[in-house]
């Protein structure tokens, strides 16, 4: 290519798994950047908040059950479709890059007809039902770790790991826990882990990401620090944290491992999330809980509050699992389709 900055689309949200490798490769790829997410997901004020153009579209999900949101969302996902084909006509990316959700869905179809080459991520053990239908679509699916490789063509997959965040650390370190269910906040896991807060405030300081419709949840403990959303800060809290206690999706995975910290997953009840969880307990890279299970956490923090050795070697163990270099590696396929070699 010339010397002139590549166009690209990223395409993700409705949480913000799927938003942070984008970001990730945003921060360290010159372009110019365009993102198309959901019209109510919790994306756009983070996409904002790093000065690139944000773009909604109408985002449907495809259930494996009977429901009757189904019909209302295969009207979405057809309206999702021709306005993604309208964005791509105006903005004439050189590349589409998603790491999953179903926002991305009509947006990888549309730059296939209009022959945009796209990226998939697969950043989750367990390949969900969004990746599967823009799979086929795909010039690449990059993946995190050599174990996916099977659940793609071989020809199309590329071993890049997870793509994270810069990390930034405070100077001054005091110890913490940090409790979050995600973007959006998890209602049932903040019912699930104030049963062991109390315990927890005997050695640390405790912050609680509780989610914006969940404030009514707080609770008023000395030592205790509540939030409904974290726009700002979020990795330098992680970088505090002894102990982080959260729900499985693979992108907090991925910057708790960067930092080293001791994680405990709590994943969500018959999920793909029970996958990821169990990838790394196998590993002995985390501890698994199951949502409910009180005698196991509270045995499982009593460990870990107690052995330094324990959560530095849960820590040490979760930084070796991930592959190094994955947003360096991202750039270097972005930069061979661009340069079609």
């Amino acid at each position: 290519m010339s010397d002139k900055k590549p166009k690209i689309i990223l395409a993700g949200g409705g949480t913000l798994g799927s938003v942070s490798p984008l970001l990730a490769i945003a921060s360290k790829y010159q372009a110019d950047y365009l993102f198309i997410g959901s019209d109510d997901g919790p994306e756009k004020k983070i996409i904002e908040d790093k000065h690139i153009e944000f773009l909604a579209i109408k985002s449907g999900k495809l259930r494996r059950y009977f429901d009757w949101k189904n019909f209302a969302d295969i009207i979405k996902i057809k309206l999702a479709f021709w306005q993604s084909l309208n964005i791509i006509n105006k903005f004439k990316p050189d590349i589409v890059l998603t790491a999953g959700s179903f926002v991305a869905v009509p947006v990888v179809w549309a730059a296939w007809i209009l022959r945009v080459p796209v990226i998939v991520h697969q950043q989750d053990i367990k390949v969900g039902l969004a990746n599967k239908l823009m799979a086929p679509f795909a010039k690449k699916i990059t993946v995190t770790f050599k174990e996916q490789v099977s659940n793609f063509k071989h020809n199309k997959v590329v071993i890049t790991g997870n793509p994270v965040r810069k990390m930034q650390t405070e100077e001054v370190y005091k110890p913490i826990v940090v409790i979050t269910g995600g973007g959006l906040g998890a209602r049932r896991l903040n019912n699930f882990v104030a049963l062991f807060i109390p315990k927890l405030l005997e050695k640390y300081e405790v912050h609680h990401i509780l989610g914006d419709r969940n404030w009514d949840q707080k609770l008023e403990l000395d030592g205790y620090y509540p939030y409904k959303f974290i726009k700002r800060g979020m990795l330098n809290m992680l970088s505090q944290a002894d102990i982080v206690i959260s729900r499985a999706g693979m992108s907090l995975i991925t910057e708790v491992a960067a930092l080293k910290k001791a994680l405990v997953l709590i994943p969500i009840p018959d999920s793909h999330q029970e996958r990821n969880a169990a990838f790394f307990a196998k590993k002995n890279a985390a501890i698994m809980v199951k949502q409910g299970s009180d005698k196991i956490m509270g045995r499982y923090l009593d460990k870990l509050m107690e052995s330094d050795i324990l959560r530095t070697g849960l820590a040490n163990n979760l930084h070796q699992a991930f592959p190094k270099y994955a947003v360096n590696d991202y750039i270097i396929l972005i930069n061979k389709i661009l340069n079609k070699e």
